[in-house]
C-alpha cells in the first residue's frame, strides 16, 4: 500500500478546482514520461558476470523476473484511468452541499429541501480490459494503478477542514467464482479495511444490510476506482446470478459515483456483447484489447532491444536478427513467455562450459506447459517437426539433458543440445572438442583438398569414398 499526504496541485479544468479530491492527485504524465514511470531494466552488474561463479550468476539472472518494458498501450490504459479517477471524483466535492447529501442519504435517497450545490449526480464510467492470458493485461493495469497512491491524507486544504480525512484512490479485487455479491462485497470490505488499517468490519448477515454497509464504507472512503480482474469467470447463465452481480456493480457507479475497471481474458468480452445494455455500459470509459505485438512493431523490436542485454553468461551472445525472430516464433509474441525462454535459456547454459545462447538453446528453453497450452500448440508442431523446411528455420526436437560440474565442484543438470556444434555432446570429449572448435574455422579456410570434395559433391558419391583418400576421421578421440 502506498500512502501519501495531500498535496494540492491547481486542476487544468475549471469545474474541477476548488475540489480537494481531484487536486491532490499526482500530476498528468505525457506520453513519454509514462514510458519512463513504468520501465524497470534491472542493472546486468558486469562485475557479477564475469567474475562470478556459475551459482551466483544464476541468481542473478531471476532480475530478469522484474523486467519491464512498458508497450504503447501503457499509454492508453493510463489515460483511461486518470480520466474516469478524474470524473468520478467531480461530483463529489467533499466542500460542496451535494456531496454532503451523498454521503448521508442511501441510493436514490434525497432530503426535503434540495441542497444549495443540488441533488447528487453521479458521473463514473467503466473501463473494460480483455487479452488473452499471459499477454501482461494484468501486470500493465498494476502498474498503472501503482502510479497513483493508494491512499491520500488529507489534513487542511487552503486554510480550511477538506471534508475528508483518507481518500481511498483504488483497490483490486478478484471476481468470485459463483459470482456472488455477497462474496464481491466481503472482498471490497476486506480490501479497504486493509487499506485504511482499520479494524475488520464484520459483515452483515442480511443482504440487504450488507448493501447499505458496503455503500456507506465506500462512501466513506472516497473511493475513486474499483478494479475487478478475473472477470472470465463471469458467464450469464438461466439462472441470472452473473446479471445480478453485474446490476450491483453498476449501482456502484450509478449511485455512489465510484468508477470500474473491468479486467478478465478471452471470451470475456463476448459474454458482454450478450447483453446490449451490459456491453454499452461496459465500454462508457474506455475499451481495450490486449494482445500479444507483431513481429516488426515498435513494441517487440523495443522489448528485445532492452531485454537482450540481460545476459550473466560468460560470453556475451550480441542479439542478431535470427535470435530475435527466433525467440519471437518460440513466444508467439508473449512477452511473458519470452522473457521466461531467454531467462531459462541463461539457466541451462551457465556453468556448462559454452555459455553461448543460440536459436537450439532457445529452442530447449521453452517452458514445457506453455508448449502444450492450447495457445502454443503450433509451438509444439514448430519443435517437433522431423525435417527442416526450406527457407523456414531448422526445426529439429530438442531433448537431450546430461549431466555437468559447476564451478565450485557441485553436480547440477546442464542443457547439452542434440545436434549442436557449438557445443560437445560426451564430457569426455570436452577438451579436445573445445580445442578442435576454437581453430575450426582457421583450419576450414586453408584445407587443401578442396578438389576431392567437390568432385564426389558432384558425383553424388558416398563420403564413405574419403578412405579412399585417408581423408576420413573414423575415430576423433585418438587420430
Amino acid at each position: 500500500m502506498k500512502k501519501v499526504i495531500a498535496q494540492y496541485r491547481e486542476a487544468i479544468l475549471p469545474e474541477h478546482r476548488g475540489n480537494p479530491l481531484i487536486e491532490a492527485l499526482p500530476p498528468m504524465l505525457d506520453e513519454q514520461e509514462i514510458l519512463l514511470a513504468f520501465s524497470h531494466f534491472p542493472p546486468p552488474d558486469e562485475h557479477i558476470r564475469w567474475s562470478g561463479s556459475a551459482s551466483v550468476r544464476r541468481h542473478y539472472v531471476d532480475r530478469i523476473k522484474n523486467f519491464r518494458c512498458p508497450q504503447t498501450c501503457y499509454t492508453e490504459c493510463y489515460r483511461y484511468l486518470e480520466r474516469v479517477i478524474r470524473d468520478g471524483y467531480a461530483a463529489r466535492n467533499p466542500l460542496k452541499s451535494s456531496t454532503q447529501q451523498y454521503l448521508h442519504y442511501y441510493a436514490d435517497e434525497r432530503p426535503d429541501i434540495e441542497p444549495e450545490d443540488g441533488y447528487f449526480h453521479p458521473s463514473a464510467d467503466t473501463v473494460t480490459i480483455v487479452g488473452n492470458s499471459g499477454s501482461g493485461k494484468t501486470t500493465m493495469l498494476e502498474q498503472v494503478l501503482g502510479y497513483f497512491p493508494q491512499v491520500i491524507e488529507h489534513t487542511e486544504y487552503k486554510g480550511t477542514i477538506p471534508g475528508v480525512s483518507h481518500q481511498v484512490i483504488w483497490i483490486k479485487v478478484n471476481c468470485p467464482y459463483n459470482a456472488s455479491v455477497r462474496d464481491l462485497c466481503e472482498s471490497i470490505l476486506a480490501m479497504l479495511d486493509n487499506v485504511l488499517g482499520s479494524d475488520t468490519t464484520k459483515p452483515a448477515t442480511r443482504n440487504g444490510s450488507l448493501a447499505r454497509q458496503i455503500a456507506q464504507k465506500i462512501k466513506s472512503s472516497f473511493l475513486g476506482v474499483l478494479v475487478i480482474d478475473e472477470m472470465q469467470r463471469l458467464k450469464f447463465s438461466r439462472t441470472g446470478g452473473e446479471a445480478t452481480l453485474i446490476d450491483f456493480l453498476h449501482e456502484i457507479v450509478d449511485s455512489l459515483g465510484v468508477s470500474l475497471v473491468f479486467c478478465g481474458n478471452h471470451p470475456f468480452e463476448e459474454t458482454l456483447s450478450k447483453k446490449l445494455r451490459i456491453a454499452r455500459r461496459a465500454e462508457s470509459g474506455g475499451f481495450m484489447i490486449i494482445s500479444a505485438p507483431g513481429y516488426n512493431t515498435p513494441d517487440w523490436q523495443s522489448f528485445i532491444t532492452y531485454l537482450w542485454p540481460l545476459q550473466w553468461t560468460n560470453v556475451e551472445t550480441p542479439l542478431t536478427r535470427e535470435l530475435n525472430e527466433e525467440l519471437f516464433l518460440l513466444s508467439r509474441g508473449n512477452l511473458s513467455v519470452a522473457q521466461l525462454i531467454y531467462r531459462r535459456a541463461q539457466m541451462q547454459v551457465i556453468g556448462s562450459g559454452n555459455e553461448v545462447i543460440n536459436k537450439a538453446v532457445l529452442r530447449a528453453a521453452v517452458p514445457p506447459l506453455s508448449a502444450r497450452a492450447e495457445d502454443f500448440t503450433d509451438i509444439t508442431t514448430f519443435l517437433s517437426a522431423p525435417d527442416p523446411v526450406p527457407g523456414k528455420p531448422d526445426t529439429h526436437r530438442i531433448n537431450s539433458v546430461s549431466e555437468a560440474i559447476n564451478d565450485d565442484g557441485s553436480e547440477s543438470s546442464c542443457l547439452l543440445i542434440t545436434g549442436d556444434l557449438t557445443r560437445p555432446q560426451h564430457t569426455e570429449l570436452y577438451d579436445k572438442t573445445m580445442d578442435a572448435l576454437k581453430s575450426f574455422e582457421d583450419k576450414i579456410t586453408r584445407i587443401k583438398y578442396r578438389s576431392v570434395f567437390r568432385s564426389l559433391s558432384a558425383e553424388q558419391e558416398n563420403f564413405g569414398r574419403l578412405t579412399a583418400y585417408g581423408l576420413l576421421c573414423t575415430d576423433p578421440s585418438l587420430e
